[in-house]
Formats: structure tokens, C-alpha cells, sequence
């Protein structure tokens, strides 16, 4: 049976991850009627491909991001260096909602949405898919079961990329729940998108499953008392996202798709 590797940290780590089965994976797929995937990560590596020959430009749009920053004279010494550009607007976002009255951090944080958000949107034209995604989709919609997205990366991009990869048949609209513009603050570890996708769902939190790639993830998840299930393709992140054997986490989608698969036979 396909199972999630148990692959060490590094060279020097005796960190074993303990293998997850499909059978497993099955049990909490058969609790859930609703999946809710993170998007970049579980369903695709949105910075990922096509980009200028770069495996990814993630570093590049961080760069811009604190050139932003640098150009409003808002510089922050714990996001020196920062390559993820989600977390520096978080940063930059949180601030500007601390600092009410300053004007220049809302202006550096709604200058910093507008430059991510055009990234995103163009990055869903390059958007690498990630392995066994698309097949446990297909699965799990085959077998009469809901999806749904909940990711801060803009929702735009989120539903352009399901499109181009003719994947949002599977999806309705209320279901795809992107960053919200109005409001950063809501961006996870706050599970406003849960909730909203819990708000057009039946059955309660128990009835839903989440598949994310990072601690935020879990967190959010976990804020909402909602089972969740870790995804990464780098065996250092995946020890984290396990945090001590405690959260079931995969290397590969493909698990997912061969346990829903097994459900979707069953409905037949």
C-alpha cells in the first residue's frame, strides 16, 4: 500500500515521521463530507514554473515587497531577508491595523496587496500543479463528497488556476475562499475562511477536513476544532507540520487520491 515516507530531516537527524497509511487516510476521508484544501502547497505551487526560467519567484516578489517597505522608511528588522511574501504583508498588514492613525503603514500595507496580488494572478497562468491533486479531486467529487479552498492568496488567482487546470467543476463558487481584501487581518491563522466555508456547509466542523502545508494551517484548523491532515513535499517541513507525530502528514497527494478512489468505489 502507498504510505507517506519516513524520511529523516537531514543527514545528522534521527527524526523518523511514522508512516501514514491510505488506510488511515481513508478512515478520516470517510468521517469528512467536505474537504477544504490550502491552495499553494496541496493544489498547486502557485509561484512555481514559467517564470523566466526560475523555479520559483517567491524571492523576487519578497524582494519588491520590502522595497516597499524600505521606500516608506518602515523597514522591520525581523523580516530582513524574508523570502515569503505572505509573511511580509501579513507583517506589514498587522501593523497598519496596530497603527491606525499612521498613515504610512496602510499606505506601504495596501501598496504591498496591490504588488501581491498581481503576482498571484499572473502566477496562476505558471502555477505548477502538485502531484495526486487532481486525481484525488476527481475522486472525492466522484464519490458525491464537497471541496473547498481556503488559502490566503487571493481568491482571483485561486479560481483562474482551477479554471485553467479544468478543475472548478468540482467546486462551488461560495466554496472558494481567498484572502479578504478588505480586511488582512482575516488572513489564517484567523479562521474567518473556514468559517465562511463552513457557513454554506452541512453536518458542522466534525463534517470537514483540512489539508494544509504549514504550521499557520494547523493552526487555523485547529482553532475551529476541525481534523486536518498535513501535506509537504520537503521532509523538514513535514517533521514541523507533524509536531511530534501528532498530526498525520503526507509526502505525496497521490495518498489522498488512492483513498478516495477506495471511497468512491464504495458508492458505486
Amino acid at each position: 500500500m502507498p504510505h507517506a515516507t519516513t524520511t529523516p530531516t537531514s543527514p545528522r537527524s534521527k527524526t523518523v515521521l511514522p508512516a501514514v497509511s491510505v488506510e488511515r487516510v481513508t478512515d478520516l476521508l470517510s468521517r469528512a463530507t467536505c474537504v477544504v484544501l490550502d491552495f499553494d502547497g496541496p493544489v498547486a505551487r502557485l509561484f512555481a514554473g514559467g517564470h523566466e526560467g526560475k523555479e520559483s519567484v517567491a524571492g523576487r516578489i519578497a524582494e519588491e515587497l520590502l522595497d516597499i517597505a524600505a521606500s516608506h522608511r518602515l523597514e522591520v528588522d525581523e523580516m530582513h531577508g524574508c523570502t515569503d511574501p505572505h509573511a511580509i504583508f501579513s507583517c506589514y498588514a498587522g501593523r497598519a491595523a496596530h497603527y491606525g492613525e499612521s498613515e504610512a503603514w496602510g499606505s506601504a500595507a495596501a501598496e504591498m496587496q496591490g504588488v501581491l496580488t498581481a503576482w498571484e494572478i499572473k502566477s496562476a497562468e505558471h502555477a505548477e500543479p502538485t502531484p495526486g491533486a487532481a486525481e484525488f479531486m476527481k475522486a472525492w467529487a466522484g464519490a458525491g463528497r464537497r471541496l473547498a479552498v481556503a488559502s490566503n492568496n487571493h481568491p482571483d488567482a485561486i479560481k483562474r488556476y482551477l479554471e485553467r487546470e479544468s478543475l472548478s467543476k468540482y467546486f462551488v463558487p461560495s466554496s472558494v475562499i481567498g484572502r479578504n481584501e478588505r480586511d488582512a487581518a482575516l488572513m489564517k491563522p484567523n479562521p474567518w475562511a473556514l468559517n465562511e466555508v463552513m457557513r454554506d456547509s452541512a453536518g458542522g466542523v466534525a463534517a470537514h477536513l483540512m489539508v494544509g502545508d504549514s504550521a499557520t494551517d494547523w493552526q487555523t484548523a485547529n482553532a475551529v476544532g476541525m481534523p486536518f491532515i498535513g501535506f509537504h513535499r520537503k521532509p523538514e517541513k513535514r517533521v514541523v507540520l507533524s509536531r511530534g507525530g501528532a498530526v498525520p502528514v503526507l509526502d505525496s497527494m497521490q495518498v489522498l487520491a488512492d483513498a478516495a478512489r477506495g471511497l468512491q468505489a464504495q458508492v458505486r
